[in-house]
């Protein structure tokens, strides 16, 4: 009997659920066809068929009509895995230390002008609530995702989102110690009754009981994130400037990042499902025109705190910013909005 390895070598492994005809890159191999509970025509989870977990995954997921006959052809762009993430962000957290630590050290939170705090204190500490909102969507859309592949790319975005509360929370310490008689930390209250965040608020609900992955996926990844991040990271930014708060200006471009990598992997998986099934070109167009206009008009109420006699953030301004956000990243899979 002869032997088909050669002595000194090793037999190549295989891998049973990867059948492409080429070794699986490092990404690949870690992130490829983990999710057991996605069998489409057979019960999702070890339980009885009719068991509401059964049927919410049926229903919300395994038929929806966002479908495509093979999710594992998505490919994150930056190809992330666990540990290339940590990586990237403890670089990423690195530079942000160094902007605080060297902010602290020229007193920099005791220097900031009067109308400046006064939109601090209204319109950027409550934002917290709008970043648990969106990292509990994107967990959402994790927990329901046909593809293993499409839930790792959106547990980065969650770790993105609460990388921005936790940096949000502390500057907030910050500004409740350096300025206690102005009620910083008083922000729930705020968050709850504010009117200028209160249409952002019902966005932000509304998008949390949406049961559909598919569309779930869509109004968070194609409008709610961009336009809130337009604000709350580009037009934010601009504010500070103006205001001579670099830091903050400095901390939140350089947050946009992982917005602007969000956008790349959510295309990348829109256009895996155009490609798989024509139809969801139409579903995403309708979705996305369906929760534009409310979210556009919550994003720009809510920035109105932010505006001040020093420098005025132009609603209109505002508007189209908004709205090109959103518009860029759709105009990538053919979509255009006027």
């Amino acid at each position: 009997m002869t032997s088909d390895v050669t002595p000194g070598t090793r037999r190549r492994r295989t891998w049973s659920r990867y059948t492409d005809r080429k070794v699986p890159t490092e990404y690949e191999f870690v992130s490829h066809d983990l999710h057991w509970h996605y069998k489409p025509g057979q019960p999702p989870w070890e339980m009885a068929p009719d068991h509401v977990w059964n049927r919410w995954y049926i229903e919300n997921r395994n038929d929806s009509p966002f479908t495509c006959p093979d999710w594992n052809r998505f490919r994150d762009p930056d190809m992330l895995v666990y540990r290339t993430y940590v990586k990237m962000q403890d670089e990423a957290e690195n530079y942000v230390d160094g902007l605080i630590d060297d902010h602290e050290d020229r007193a920099a939170y005791a220097a900031l002008p009067q109308p400046w705090l006064g939109a601090l204190r209204s319109g950027y500490t409550p934002f917290r609530y709008v970043g648990h909102a969106l990292l509990m969507a994107a967990t959402y859309v994790m927990s329901m995702a046909p593809s293993s592949y499409i839930s790792n790319a959106v547990a980065f975005q969650g770790g993105d989102e609460l990388r921005r509360i936790q940096r949000i929370a502390y500057q907030t310490r910050q500004l409740q110690l350096h300025h206690p008689e102005l009620g910083f930390g008083d922000d729930r209250v705020r968050w709850e009754r504010e009117a200028s965040w209160q249409p952002l608020r019902k966005v932000l609900e509304l998008q949390l009981v949406e049961k559909d992955w598919g569309k779930a996926f869509v109004s968070l990844n194609f409008v709610v994130k961009p336009a809130v991040d337009a604000v709350f990271n580009v037009r934010l930014a601009e504010a500070a400037e103006a205001h001579g708060d670099g830091l903050t200006a400095m901390m939140h471009r350089h947050l946009q990042q992982d917005s602007e990598r969000s956008v790349r992997w959510s295309v990348a998986l829109a256009r895996t499902a155009i490609e798989g099934a024509a139809d969801n070109f139409g579903l995403i167009s309708g979705w996305v025109n369906e929760a534009l206009p409310a979210v556009t008009d919550a994003v720009v109420d809510a920035s109105a705190p932010l505006s001040t006699s020093v420098a005025a953030l132009d609603p209109a301004e505002t508007r189209a910013a908004v709205r090109e956000a959103v518009a860029a990243a759709v105009r990538e899979i053919g979509i255009e909005q006027s």
